[in-house]
């Protein structure tokens, strides 16, 4: 049987965040916490005994940075596949049980690059039902590590957002698949959500929000992975770039900050054709 890792990346993490970890704790050997709050978070987990390791050296290095660092971990304690989560995701138990069982008797595991699940709407599926997509998102994924070592892990250029996307296409570069589990459920939030009357109908619907940085690297990192992967997958970037566009116009019509959200998006655009990539320093 596979050895499984897990790490869970945190960023001021809400009081809610060891629950979230009890929920996919039985699917691992050791579980990760590396903490990207500046300063370190005062967070207490309890319960786990030793399956948790904490890192916390008060940096925020990102994503990418920090899934490189924990796979670098498991590699090194023999660890087969790494589950990677966020701090506001969950499972349910059945969920996570389904997972688990779809995921041992799947064949073909040495050609899959990473697992997914589905995270927008609950399947009724009660089977192991698959598909092949280049669109999985982080949280809630199984990494081959063995693969990951022949793909030169993830893209630390890319600092947040679009990780998981770049990653998936470089897999499909390279003959490998990533699989979606859709029948696996996970609980995972997009930004902040709250409702707004629509200026198109009146009517009011919930929409997502993120702050105008996050709207920096979402605009800047689509348009790097676009630029390095455009002729592989149009209809995935086609679908990527209508969200991203929903996002952008959800922010600078709904929300008080328009002005700087409007200064991130020019700055995104202006980073990617200088080539600026990484962290940015404002």
């Amino acid at each position: 049987m596979e050895k499984i890792f897990g790490v869970v990346i945190l960023y001021n993490p809400p009081a809610n965040t060891g629950e979230n970890i009890a929920s996919y704790l039985p699917l691992v050997e050791k579980l990760l916490v590396i903490d990207n709050s500046e300063p370190a978070s005062a967070i207490e987990l309890s319960g786990a005994g030793d399956k948790l390791i904490l890192l916390a050296d008060g940096e925020n290095r990102g994503i990418a940075a920090r899934l490189n660092q924990a796979a670098r971990y498991a590699i090194a304690e023999n660890a087969d596949w790494l589950l990677t989560m966020d701090q506001d995701s969950f499972f349910d138990e059945s969920h996570l049980l389904s997972y688990q069982n779809c995921f041992q008797n799947f064949e073909g595991k040495n050609g899959v690059a990473m697992f997914g699940v589905e995270f927008e709407k609950e399947s009724e599926r009660t089977n192991c039902s698959v598909l092949e997509t280049d669109m999985l998102i982080t949280s809630g994924s199984l990494v081959n590590l063995a693969v990951f070592q022949k793909l030169g892990g993830f893209d630390e250029n890319l600092f947040i957002d679009e990780v998981d996307f770049e990653y998936c296409l470089r897999a499909k570069v390279n003959g490998y698949k990533t699989i979606r589990l859709n029948n696996i459920f996970l609980h995972h939030s997009l930004g902040t959500n709250s409702q707004h009357r629509s200026l198109k109908n009146f009517q009011r619907t919930n929409r997502s929000f993120h702050s105008p940085v996050r709207i920096y690297y979402m605009v800047r990192n689509f348009l790097y992975v676009w630029g390095k992967y455009k002729e592989l997958s149009p209809r995935s970037f086609s679908y990527k770039r209508t969200g991203l566009l929903n996002r952008m116009k959800n922010n600078l019509i709904y929300k008080a900050d328009r002005l700087k959200t409007a200064k991130y998006i020019i700055l995104g655009f202006k980073h990617y054709k200088k080539g600026t990539m990484g962290k940015l320093n404002p």
